[in-house]
C-alpha cells in the first residue's frame, strides 16, 4: 500500500463539508427510536407506555382498580362529586328501602345501601364528567363545595367529641387546608384521571384546561 499513514478513504473522498446527520456506516437508515416508542417499522419493545400492547394489558386492570376504588370509597366520592353524588344518594336510598321492606337486618340494610350508592355513582359519573368538561363555573363551584363540606364536617366531628368551639374551628381549618392540598395533588389527579379514562368514565380529551381542577 502506497497510501500515507492516517489516510481515511471515506473522509478523504467525501465531497463538501462533513454531514453530521448522516447514518452511521453499517447501520440501516430509519427511525432510531423505533424500538423505544413503537413509532417505526415492525414494532419493538415499548417503554413510553403508549403502545397498543401495554394498553391492552393496562385497561382491564385499570377498570377493576377504578371500580374497586369507587366501591370502597363510595360515600367519600359521593361527597366530592355533587352530581354523581346525587345519583349515589338516590341509589343508596332505593336499596336501603328495598332491604328494609324485605326484612333485612342492620348489616344487610347498610350493605345494600352502600352497594346502591356505588351503582348510582357509576351510572351518573360520565354525566358529571361531561358537565365538568363543558362548564368551568361548575368546576369552581364544586371545589368550593368540597372545601365547605370538609370544614363543616371536620368541625361537627370535633365538636361532637366535646372539644371547645375554638379548638373545633382550628381543627376544621387545619383539616380543610390539608384536604385542599390533597385534592390539588398532581400525582393523585393523574392516577385518578388515568383510571377514569381507561375505564371509560372520562373521555380521553383533557377536562377544563382553564381551571386547575382537583380530583
Amino acid at each position: 500500500m502506497n497510501e500515507p499513514r492516517g489516510y481515511n478513504p471515506i473522509g478523504q473522498s467525501a465531497p463538501g463539508l462533513p454531514r453530521h446527520d448522516a447514518s452511521v456506516p453499517g447501520h440501516l437508515p430509519g427511525d432510531p427510536y423505533a424500538l423505544i416508542d413503537g413509532a417505526g417499522g415492525g414494532g419493538g419493545f415499548n417503554t413510553s407506555y403508549t403502545g397498543p400492547g401495554l394498553t391492552f394489558l393496562a385497561k382491564p386492570g385499570s377498570i377493576c382498580t377504578y371500580y374497586g376504588t369507587l366501591y370502597i370509597l363510595a360515600p367519600v366520592v359521593a361527597a366530592l362529586y355533587p352530581i354523581a353524588g346525587a345519583g349515589g344518594v338516590a341509589g343508596a336510598g332505593l336499596l336501603y328501602l328495598l332491604a328494609r321492606i324485605t326484612g333485612g337486618g342492620y348489616d344487610r340494610v347498610h350493605e345494600w345501601a352502600w352497594f346502591g350508592c356505588f351503582l348510582g355513582l357509576a351510572a351518573v359519573f360520565r354525566f358529571e364528567m361531561r358537565v365538568e368538561a363543558s362548564n368551568p363555573q361548575y368546576v369552581i363551584l364544586r371545589r368550593r363545595l368540597r372545601l365547605a363540606c370538609s370544614f363543616f364536617g371536620l368541625y361537627y366531628t370535633s365538636a361532637s367529641d366535646g372539644n371547645p368551639i375554638g379548638v373545633s374551628l382550628l381543627t376544621a381549618a387545619a383539616g380543610t387546608v390539608i384536604v385542599h392540598f390533597v385534592l390539588r395533588s398532581k400525582a393523585l389527579r393523574f392516577i385518578w384521571h388515568s383510571m377514569q379514562t381507561l375505564s371509560g368514565a372520562r373521555k380521553e380529551s383533557a377536562p377544563v384546561k382553564a381551571v386547575d381542577e382537583a380530583l
